[in-house]
């Protein structure tokens, strides 16, 4: 998780271009410490999952490719008449990604279209269109695959360089699209302020990140986490990682982070895999998700802390590939997760050439 152009390249430097950074996460704040990092282990009951898809979703699956591929057509005819050629840091961007994460509580997918426009270097806002697949636990007896329009959001970003640490700031208002009984919406309206700094040593990017607003799951920002929650929430919070990332190569990335989700006040949890005035099965570790379809409480509802690396490949300018794990100590959680973005403005533009 976590709308906004793809970063551009500096120092000579492929850096990926999806929605989000390569990284996943929050901030060190309320984790357990290195030796609890380094001792965690991945449970198997948390990494054994089945994938199977139930033959009743494939319909819907196809319809929302052909729904992503018919905006993206429009998309993409309209990015062919707008960009002119010699014009540098400005124009519309289309951005399309697959992504999907999976642990011992179910596996969401989503499929998001991000059409951007950069008024120059510094300045741009983006619209984002996501469509999600909802797999529950195997033989859980409480809820089927659901799918579904997201939340359409719209953001505007700046990019602030300077020698000491690039700033990077995005405001975004999520609007309540998507189903709030298949978890696919909180029913209101959404927002946040992600406040990105970094740093470039050539090799090493050290970075830290604050993000500010009323929801754990507010549209596709590239520098928010890359996990699919399987729940979304509504009520303030703050979400906090710090971390490095290393370019072993110009085309490949590793990073890690730790983080911390700090809420305050009432808080509402949506489960995206537990049915309406259904009971489910597990909730240990603080999963009340895998309980109710939806729960009213305080802070600690829908705090959380932990880890994540993440190893993001570009082969080419248009095509980005991202492999994450994530542990949630809160949760007790392992969630393993991948993304495939692909810049149609950069295939629209090798094309034309």
């Amino acid at each position: 998780m976590k709308a906004s152009a793809p970063p551009k390249h500096r120092w000579g430097k492929l850096r990926p271009q999806g929605q989000e950074e390569a990284q996943s996460c929050n901030a060190p704040f309320g984790t357990k410490g290195l030796g609890t990092i380094v001792s965690v282990y991945f449970s198997p009951h948390n990494l054994c999952m089945r994938w199977k898809i139930p033959p009743g979703s494939y319909r819907g699956l196809a319809c929302a490719c052909l729904l992503i591929v018919a905006l993206s057509g429009g998309a993409s005819a309209t990015s062919a008449q707008a960009l002119a050629s010699g014009r540098a840091n400005r124009g519309i961007n289309v951005y399309e990604t697959f992504e999907g994460s999976r642990s011992s509580s179910g596996s969401v997918f989503s499929m998001s279209n991000t059409f951007g426009y950069d008024f120059n270097a510094l300045i741009g806002a983006d619209l984002t269109v996501p469509v999600y697949f909802v797999l529950p636990p195997a033989n859980n007896g409480f809820a089927g695959a659901a799918t579904g329009l997201g939340n359409l959001s719209i953001d505007g970003r700046l990019n602030l360089e300077s020698p000491v640490v690039d700033y990077q700031p995005t405001a975004t208002v999520a609007f309540p699209t998507g189903s709030t009984t298949k978890g696919f919406s909180t029913g209101s309206v959404t927002y946040d302020l992600d406040n990105r700094f970094e740093h470039d040593f050539r090799l090493l990017t050290p970075f830290f990140d604050v993000d500010v607003g009323n929801s754990l799951s507010n549209g596709n920002l590239r520098f928010r986490r890359r996990i699919q929650r399987p729940y979304m929430t509504l009520g303030k919070v703050a979400e906090f990682m710090a971390g490095p990332e290393v370019h072993l190569t110009d085309r490949l990335t590793v990073s890690a982070d730790a983080y911390d989700v700090m809420p305050w006040g009432p808080q509402t949890l949506i489960s995206r895999i537990v049915l309406p005035g259904a009971v489910g099965k597990g909730g240990k570790h603080n999963r009340k998700y895998e309980i109710v379809q939806r729960q009213v409480g305080g802070a600690k509802l829908v705090s959380d802390d932990g880890f994540d690396a993440s190893i993001a490949f570009s082969p080419n300018h248009y095509v980005d590939l991202t492999v994450a794990f994530d542990r949630s100590f809160h949760y007790a959680l392992n969630t393993i997760s991948f993304s495939v973005g692909f810049n149609i403005s950069q295939i629209l533009s090798r094309g034309r050439d």
